[in-house]
């Protein structure tokens, strides 16, 4: 099979590149077909047609240099441009393309005529090119609201609206962690002066809880942070179910049917979740506790189904009752403590082997007793049970459960040094 003059340059030039160990001579034999004599004439011919081509290219680099573009602007409006575009025949052939080639918005302007010339130039990147020398003619579009185009706003809408993901203001990869935890809100809960010497209802529990969350971003504005660890699955819920009780059987006083609780709750939470996730991204996370331990995890889910496109916002649905959170040197663990008694400061080193290994500062953060208590274990966890800003039913006075602070509590962790602040919001 004969050789021909574009396969001799191309295995010429990878001779010359070195990617070729053969000599010239065996080159010339095995591919030459006789149109060479020996190896030094084939070297030659290949710089001889190297040096032609680059003649070339300058020719036609200059031709393109030449060309000039124009845009003319009628006085009815219309407008005349042309331009040298790098397109297919098809492209030339396509209306939208041609108006974005020459940079008209498809949806402003009408193309009323057009006429495309080929135009050979050169690039150091794409060499030889088949451009065009484009001239189109356009006028705007009428202002005109037909039923067409209200469709087609509605579908785009429909098939391609994607929620925007916010960008916080004071978003810092490298900064702390705020931790915003509303321990033990019992949103459902009914408590009267008469019998309980406490006032308190759902419309009491949404007022406090977004007040701690409102107190702490106002307090923490100079700070930046990675991150706004976001812990409310403590009893937030008062009760687990159509029975109006808690998830071991207990009967509670409630001033809310169990749909409108849940239906509350989550709106709560998700406005909670998009006022934090202002500030920075937000991760919340499942703690099961013994008022709602069902509930607390459907809303979780609601939480994820409802962010799953918030890039922002990452929700834990994972349903075991405790979660393990390392920040830098920091280990923290959410639990609600009703259930592990003396033991919840000696499971972290079991459960979160590797990560205790890796960090410094443990801690674990509870609540059930709705008052602030702190123990030390031999291991060094330090277990902050936190207070809680609900209020007293008639079974806590009764039972002699009176006293405590309403109180939410908020932290500020540092990456390298650990807890550096404690926020402490009172609501009366």
């Amino acid at each position: 099979m004969t050789t021909t003059p574009e396969k001799l340059l191309e295995i010429g030039i990878k001779k010359r590149n070195g990617d070729i160990v053969d000599s010239w001579s065996s080159l010339a034999e095995n591919f030459g077909d006789g149109m060479f004599s020996d190896g030094e004439q084939y070297r030659l011919w290949v710089k001889n047609r190297l040096r032609n081509e680059d003649r070339n290219k300058n020719k036609t680099l200059s031709i393109k240099e030449d060309f000039k573009e124009s845009i003319e602007i009628n006085k009815d409006g219309s407008q005349s441009s042309i331009k040298l575009i790098k397109m297919s025949i098809e492209d030339s052939k396509d209306v939208n393309y041609l108006l974005k080639a020459h940079g008209y918005d498809t949806d402003l302007w009408e193309l009323t005529s057009a006429r495309s010339n080929i135009w050979n130039s050169y690039s150091k990147k794409d060499g030889i090119m088949q451009l065009y020398s484009s001239k189109i003619s356009v006028k705007p579009k009428k202002d005109e609201l037909s039923l067409e185009s209200i469709r087609s706003v509605f579908k785009e809408m429909s098939d391609m609206y994607v929620r925007p993901s916010h960008n916080p203001v004071r978003y810092n990869k490298n900064g702390m962690m705020l931790e915003v935890s509303i321990a033990d809100i019992h949103l459902g809960k009914l408590a009267w002066m008469g019998d309980s010497n406490d006032t308190y209802n759902w419309e009491i529990a949404r007022e406090r809880f977004f007040h701690i969350i409102n107190d702490v971003l106002t307090r923490t504005q100079t700070y930046k942070f990675e991150k706004i660890l976001f812990c409310w699955s403590n009893d937030f819920f008062h009760y687990d179910g159509l029975t109006k009780t808690t998830t071991g059987g207990t009967p509670q006083d409630t001033d809310l049917k169990f749909a409108q609780m849940y239906k509350i709750g989550t709106q709560m939470l998700i406005e909670a979740v998009d006022l934090l996730s202002q500030f920075a991204p937000v991760e919340t996370f499942y703690v099961g506790a013994n008022h709602d331990k069902l509930t607390s995890y459907v809303a979780t889910e609601h939480l994820a189904a409802w962010f799953r496109n918030d890039t922002n916002v990452k929700v834990d649905t994972d349903p075991k009752i405790r979660k393990y959170i390392e920040f830098g040197k920091c280990l923290i663990q959410f639990s609600h403590g009703h259930a592990e008694g003396k033991r919840i400061g000696e499971v972290m080193p079991v459960e979160a082997r590797e990560a205790w290994g890796r960090t410094v500062y443990h801690e674990v953060h509870a609540g059930h007793y709705h008052s602030e208590r702190t123990v030390t274990k031999d291991n060094g966890v330090i277990v902050r049970y936190l207070n809680s800003p609900t209020g007293a039913d008639t079974w806590h006075y009764e039972s002699g459960y009176v006293g405590a602070l309403k109180v939410g509590q908020s932290f500020i962790w540092d990456k390298e040094l650990g807890l550096m602040d404690a926020i402490y919001t009172t609501v009366e």
